[in-house]
């Protein structure tokens, strides 16, 4: 047996004690790399978590591979791969079967340190990012805007007549037209796109390095989308139709005056006559009201 694949318990400390620095997958996974490559000869690491939708690697990917199924008093936790650019001895792979005893337990906390984040800024019932998240991240996106000089713009919609649908054919119908309608949205917007469900029927998304005219196509593109979109239960369909107020980002705009104009281009949309787009630059259209 080689001397430098040999784990002491002065390595295992180490290795726990470390393990124990962080609830952050993706560090653990670069801790339990780092004494992988100096006790076993490894390359590289991937841990993934479908489920979660983790992917994480570290180091190189090399031409062999390992595969582990991390399990931990039943539950699962996810799929190891192991790279090295050669094959591993015996030794090794025991050296690193042992070395995974220890990364187990803190991988897990992680993980549900990671769904109680989640759950904390997710929207339990579309899995949108809720209202309590909005404000920071909009405020997050606001400052990047001014630093780097970058249009951001924002998308407020509300789903008209929404009450009516409760009314007709129940809270259980609606909560199935809510969920259908953020997987709508989803389909449509960008991977940079951030949506959120901002109360009730309403919802939101930040759109970075957008100007005022795309964030209006992007509103276009899941206005059409809702358009379409049949709702099907076991005895009803159920049409929808959204409302949609469009800002953007200017000089001297902090995140609640964005918020206020997208809200008010919102309530303007509806005035016009609902199912359509307003911008806080449409200022000079009249609403219906006034054409009667």
């Amino acid at each position: 047996m080689t001397a430098a694949f040999l784990i002491d318990s002065e390595t295992r400390l180490q290795l726990t004690s470390e393990l124990q620095t962080s609830l952050d997958v993706d560090m653990l996974i670069g801790i339990f790399h780092r004494h992988l490559g100096a006790s076993a000869g490894v390359s590289g690491v991937q841990f993934c978590n479908a489920q979660a939708g983790i992917d994480v690697t570290i180091g190189e990917c090399a031409r062999h591979r390992l595969g582990y199924s991390l399990d931990l008093a039943h539950e699962a936790l996810g799929e190891l791969g192991v790279y090295s650019a050669e094959n591993l001895s015996t030794t090794q792979k025991k050296t690193v079967e042992a070395l995974l005893k220890h990364v187990l337990h803190p991988l897990r906390n992680a993980l549900m340190y990671r769904d109680a984040i989640n759950a904390s800024t997710r929207d339990p019932l579309t899995g949108v990012n809720n209202r309590s998240s909005f404000r920071k991240v909009l405020e997050r996106e606001v400052e990047l805007s001014h630093r780097h000089g970058a249009p951001l713009s924002l998308i407020m919609l509300d789903v008209d007549r929404f009450k009516s649908i409760n009314d007709l054919h129940g809270h259980m119908v609606g909560d199935m037209a809510l969920k259908s309608i953020a997987e709508c949205m989803l389909s449509c917007i960008r991977d940079s796109d951030i949506l959120f469900r901002y109360g009730g029927e309403e919802f939101c998304i930040a759109l970075a390095n957008t100007s005022l005219a795309g964030a209006r196509k992007l509103a276009e593109r899941v206005r059409r989308a809702l358009e379409i979109l049949v709702v099907r239960t076991s005895d009803t369909r159920v049409h929808v139709t959204a409302s949609f107020g469009v800002a953007m980002l200017e000089e001297n705009d902090d995140a609640g005056q964005l918020v206020e104009k997208a809200d008010h281009s919102l309530y303007r949309a509806k005035d016009l006559g609902r199912n359509r787009i307003a911008t806080h630059e449409d200022a000079g259209e009249r609403p219906v009201s006034d054409l009667r």
